[in-house]
């Protein structure tokens, strides 16, 4: 059974804290319409200006309410008289999403297949199970959840080990605040077994498959900061058919058998079928490596449950999605500790005395997971920018076969079991369509299950070009650029790129439901799209991340100016053509781009983006960040944090490029705050005369949990935004104004 140590939260998160006493310089002022009411902060002897700490209330505060509507409204006027194409423009990104039905999660329990599927033209993704029959039926519709003025999403489901009953993650409004229920697979009914305050649930069934460890977040009082969100959270372990506010703490910060457990992180409980032992972890939050526990599952039922703890921080625990697998009475561990690449070691829990053995050894080979089935260990790993498979027979362990894969591209959505043989796994890449594979280790082939549907659309038309751009420092970076077979490169081109470059999280060959049917219809209107895989990432393993960490954050920007810089030299685009992307931490890479070199755009989009280095270890995740990028309450670090804080640099009089920032009312992730502070400063800062707008949803969060309308309508905002600052001939306003007056 494999252990997910590397939780959701880091996926699309980043970061900030406020260490300091700040000497409050508040002028009174009308905050309603997002007036600037400046805050001076001392950190360490530099005196900040903050003209709008007052948006930090968020939500609560009904100004701050007000402004997020009105600044919504002018988006939407705005946006209006772009209607026309727009309209067209979005029937396109529709007939793109829809072309198929897509699935994703795909999970054997039992005899079956239990995963997500989201129909053509249907906006929620369903939990679907497929038996051995061939059989499928829905166990749960999020519109059967939804209240009346917020949707609900499906954030993670479990089923346990013999597919009789699944424990389903459910949120409000992209809130990611899951309610953890179950499910009778059998009859599809709900059991009353319902759990609030699971948004990091991680549940885990034991063996009996009428138990399983869960991870709940603390009950706040109403006066309680957003710091203590993920404060005090414990794994507990519940039986089915009890009152779950009777569960009994088994692992995490002040319980008598887990000593020593800071109060702030995030820890989970892991049961395997074939396993008497059960492996507890506990992080910090992001990159932090952690600490692994075991104890043996008879005893984990109680709050002095004898935890043994085998690894520190120091031993470097992979932070990718799947470090650890329990099988029997081995323990194999994906660490970082020999090397960036990583290596594999396993532990003899019968003997814990023995040192762990080497089972793979660092190398070249950057390797990313492990996963456990009962016939091998599979390995997945990475070259370059496409992703590989390796299988280690437990009876051979010191020989690795590669799986060989039909597409170069990225592997997803990997699903092993220590009961069933070979993997179930997706496979992808930038214009290849998803389907979902499943390895026989016995013929050595990949057959493809029918869980993903074949895409009808023809992609031959359109190419991708790997190129590489030399940053400022001389390293090299790699980027995707997707583009028409057809076109010229005579700098004409509307372009797009985006960026990440945080955590270590790679931008892999990834045909995105999320957001490639967007993409296509910009491609072929004979627009340029392309992904900078900006160190910070995982391009090229740990090294990568570590490149542009804490101190060389810089680096991430630096590669982002890099690709635009060879997008407009090697004629794809030029300046008054290219725009820029980030999403969340990617606000780093976008934020910080426009604000050290606005000449190179004319247009930005700060998707729900981390701009304000300086504030966010306020806010609910903000400790979880410190391991990635700083704590801003130690001076260095401070500094490290100031030089990146897109925020806290812009000026005035600067000819900015038109930019539209992207928030969801319910982000847990990173508060809407910070994209309201950033465009208003940017507002009132830029002399371009360019627009710089503010788009909200009122029933959305970090995007995680947004369905496919949700989706659809946010992609052909930003689109219409772009195409309308960039010049396309279709979305010029006088040209739209000229054609109304002569109807």
């Amino acid at each position: 059974m494999e252990v997910h140590l590397r939780f959701t939260l880091i996926l699309l998160v980043a970061i900030g804290v406020g260490s300091y006493a700040p000497a409050r310089a508040a002028q009174k002022d009308s905050a309603a319409n997002g007036y600037a009411k400046p805050v001076t902060d001392d950190y360490f002897g530099k005196k900040i200006i903050d003209p709008y700490r007052w948006m930090e209330a968020g939500v609560s505060d009904p100004h701050f309410v007000v402004f997020l509507k009105k600044q919504n409204q002018a988006t939407k006027t705005v946006l209006a008289k772009l209607a026309v194409p727009r309209a067209k423009l979005l029937a396109r990104i529709e007939a793109f999403d829809s072309a198929t039905t897509m699935t994703r999660d795909w999970v054997r329990a039992g005899t079956s297949f239990f995963y997500r599927e989201t129909a053509p033209h249907a906006s929620d993704a369903v939990l679907r199970v497929r038996d051995s029959g061939g059989m499928v039926r829905t166990l749960l519709d999020p519109k059967d959840y939804k209240s009346s003025a917020k949707h609900a999403a499906i954030d993670y489901f479990v089923p346990s080990n013999d597919g009789l009953y699944v424990a389903v993650g459910v949120s409000l409004g992209g809130s990611e605040d899951s309610t953890l229920c179950i499910i009778d697979v059998a009859n599809g009914k709900t059991l009353p077994d319902a759990i609030s305050r699971t948004q990091y649930g991680a549940p885990s069934w034991r063996s009996d498959q009428k138990s399983f460890f869960y991870f709940r977040q603390q009950k706040l009082t109403r006066d309680a900061p957003p710091t203590a969100t993920y404060e005090n959270g414990r794994t507990f372990l519940h039986v089915l058919g009890t009152d779950p506010e009777q569960d009994v703490a088994i692992f995490g910060p002040g319980l008598p058998g887990s000593p020593n457990i800071p109060k702030a992180g995030f820890s989970s409980v892991t049961a395997s079928p074939d396993s008497p032992y059960v492996v507890a972890t506990y992080s910090a939050g992001t990159t932090d490596n952690g600490s692994v526990y075991v104890a043996s599952e008879r005893d984990a039922t109680r709050s002095d449950t004898p935890w043994k703890q085998i690894l520190s921080p120091e031993d470097k625990l992979s932070t990718g999605d799947s470090p650890i697998v329990l099988l029997g009475g081995k323990l194999y561990i994906l660490s970082n500790k020999e090397s960036p690449n990583g290596g594999i070691l396993v532990f003899d829990l019968e003997r814990l005395e023995n040192q762990p053995k080497t089972v793979v050894a660092p190398s070249e080979a950057v390797l990313d997971a492990i996963y456990g089935a009962n016939d091998a260990l599979y390995i997945s790993g990475r070259k370059g920018i496409a992703k590989t498979l390796a299988r280690l027979q437990y009876s051979d362990i010191a020989t690795s076969e590669q799986i060989t894969l039909p597409v170069q591209g990225s592997t997803f959505s990997i699903d092993a079991s220590p009961t069933q043989p070979g993997i179930l796994f997706g496979l992808q890449s930038w214009i290849v369509p998803p389907l979902a594979y499943r390895y026989n280790p016995k013929t050595n082939d990949l057959s493809d299950t029918e869980l993903q549907p074949k895409n009808p659309i023809d992609f031959s038309k359109l190419e991708v070009r790997e190129v590489q751009a030399a940053s400022t420092d001389g390293a090299t970076v790699p980027i995707s650029i997707i583009l028409r077979r057809d076109i010229n490169l005579d700098g004409s081109h509307l372009t797009l790129f985006e960026g990440y470059g945080a955590y270590g999280i790679s931008c892999d060959p990834d045909f995105n439901p999320r957001y490639l049917p967007a993409i296509f219809a910009w491609i072929e209107r004979g627009g340029v799209f392309a992904v900078a895989h900006v160190r910070g990432g995982g391009e090229y393993g740990e090294r990568w991340h570590l490149a542009a960490q804490k101190a060389t954050k810089q680096h991430t920007v630096d590669d982002m100016i890099a690709t635009a810089r060879y997008l407009i030299e090697n004629k794809y685009t030029s300046p008054d053509r290219l725009a820029v992307r980030g999403t969340s931490a990617g606000g780093i890479a976008v934020g910080n781009s426009i604000v050290q070199h606005p000449e190179l755009f004319a247009a930005a989009i700060d998707n729900v983006g981390v701009t304000n280095m300086l504030r966010f270890q306020i806010t609910q995740g903000g400790a979880a960040n410190i391991p990635e990028f700083g704590d801003v309450k130690k001076p260095e670090e401070f500094e490290w944090l100031y030089a990146i804080s897109a925020y806290h640099h812009i000026s005035d009089g600067i000819r900015y490029p038109a930019v539209l920032g992207v928030t969801g009312i319910n982000d847990p992730r990173v508060p809407s705050w910070m994209i309201a502070e950033f465009v208003a400063r940017l507002q009132r800062a830029t002399s371009s005369g360019k627009p710089v707008l503010l788009r909200v949803d009122f029933d959305a969060g970090h995007g995680l949990g947004s369905n496919r309308t949700q989706l659809e309508q946010a992609a052909a905002d930003q689109l219409s935004f772009l195409l309308w600052q960039m010049g396309d001939r279709e979305f010029n306003t006088s040209t739209l104004k000229h054609n109304a007056e002569a109807h």
